[in-house]
């Protein structure tokens, strides 16, 4: 129709015609741009607060992944340290020996950190981790995603050098098959025996070392998680919950 009636004032020299069915179809087509633009922008808008959201539940499982980790840290370093101090008394008067086993027998525990993190690697590698929120934000993610990384190098490279620092075959150790335990061991020691050995104690002494470095990196871990997550609950507009923490 609008070329019907731009070749109508062509032919008759209507030149302000034309000129005005010239900007009619310019405007047309502006604003036909305009409106891709605003609908693409809103898709994507609609795409990062997706993604948002997303990271904020994965933020949230990640404080309570690494949380689940101190609580457990912390429950071995108390009953470890108690139980170093009766080795070196050599006392174990009233003495809690399932705990005391349990102190002494995590000492070469060193679990790998893999907490969820699919969403972030999405991000990472599709490149659209710049587009997410605002340069703070970020700044608290990759902050955390640091420490985690320190974190695992840590353990990995404390596997390689005392991943168990005890000799655990010895008369005065007996391991036996336990089925529905975490482990599906049992392990029963002689104390007295155990705190007559220096070599077993030294062990014990250099372990702790290694675990309460453990603890203090996960504890960091930690930390660097929460930031994360009550910066990107500021953008969500969501509270940073996690789940309940293990006892």
């Amino acid at each position: 129709m609008i070329l019907a009636r731009l070749s109508r004032a062509i032919r008759e020299q209507n030149w302000f015609a034309v000129a005005i069915e010239f900007v009619i179809v310019i405007a047309g087509v502006v604003i036909g741009f305009q409106i891709s633009a605003w609908n693409a922008e809103r898709q994507a808008d609609e795409a990062r607060q997706a993604t948002l959201d997303r990271l904020h539940d994965e933020a949230e499982q990640a404080v309570t992944y690494h949380a689940d980790f101190v609580a457990l840290h912390q429950r071995f370093n108390a009953r470890r340290t108690e139980a170093i101090e009766r080795l070196i008394a050599n006392d174990w008067s009233d003495a809690d020996r399932e705990a005391m086993t349990e102190g002494i027998t995590s000492i070469g525990i060193l679990p790998a950190s893999n907490p969820p993190r699919t969403v972030y690697d999405e991000l990472v590698s599709t490149g659209q981790f710049a587009e997410i929120g605002s340069p703070e934000l970020r700044n608290a993610i990759s902050n955390y995603y640091s420490r985690l990384t320190f974190l695992q190098g840590q353990i990995d490279y404390m596997r390689t050098v005392s991943f168990d620092p005890v000799d655990w075959q010895r008369d005065d150790v007996t391991v036996t098959y336990e089925p529905g335990t975490a482990r599906e061991r049992r392990y029963e020691l002689d104390f007295e025996s155990l705190a007559n050995d220096p070599d077993f104690i030294e062990g014990m002494l250099v372990g702790n070392n290694t675990q309460r470095a453990l603890t203090n990196w996960t504890e960091s871990t930690l930390r660097s998680a929460q930031e994360m997550c009550d910066a990107i609950a500021e953008v969500t507009e969501r509270p940073c919950t996690p789940g309940e923490e293990a006892e």
